[in-house]
């Protein structure tokens, strides 16, 4: 599997369903750009990402050198710019990323992006989930947002 730069946004609700663990067993290494640690930082004080960022030592804090431009986040916010342009001066890694227009930076510059349906797709496969649906449903509810036919794409790949 791929290493992966992740955003916030994946990691805050992953962790909030009680299935950040599922990122170390789907991709290689982990990794989290200084302006996301910074985003998880700013959240609220039990947020449970917040809780997890110094007990996770799968998950490695990278800095972006040299650090990005204010003209870079222009379009995008720090975290999703940092992200991309990590990942686009690492090649080899790929990006999980949730956000509509992040990704299509990102798959604009011919990054491997990946999104959290595609984690807990692997997850499926793997049997680290007992169910896809269950576990997107449960998602929904802590504040994923995603196209019900993006769910059903996935699950006929899956064959559910």
């Amino acid at each position: 599997m791929p290493d992966i730069v992740c955003n916030a946004s994946p990691l805050i609700v992953l962790a909030k369903a009680d299935l950040l663990s599922l990122l170390p067993r789907v991709f290689g290494r982990v990794f989290v750009p200084a302006a996301v640690v910074t985003e998880i930082e700013q959240g609220p004080d039990d947020d449970p990402m917040r809780l997890s960022l110094g007990q996770t030592p799968w998950l490695r804090a990278v800095q972006l050198e040299p650090p990005l431009s204010p003209l870079a986040t222009w379009q995008l916010g720090p975290g999703e710019s940092e992200v991309i342009e990590y990942a686009r001066t690492h090649p080899g890694l790929a990006v999980l990323l949730d956000d509509r227009a992040a990704r299509r930076a990102a798959l604009g510059l011919n990054l491997r992006v990946y999104g959290t349906l595609a984690v807990l797709a692997c997850a499926t496969k793997g049997g680290w989930i007992p169910s896809f649906r269950s576990a997107v449903e449960s998602l929904v509810r802590l504040g994923l947002r995603v196209s019900p036919s993006l769910i059903e794409e996935v699950e006929k790949e899956l064959g559910a």
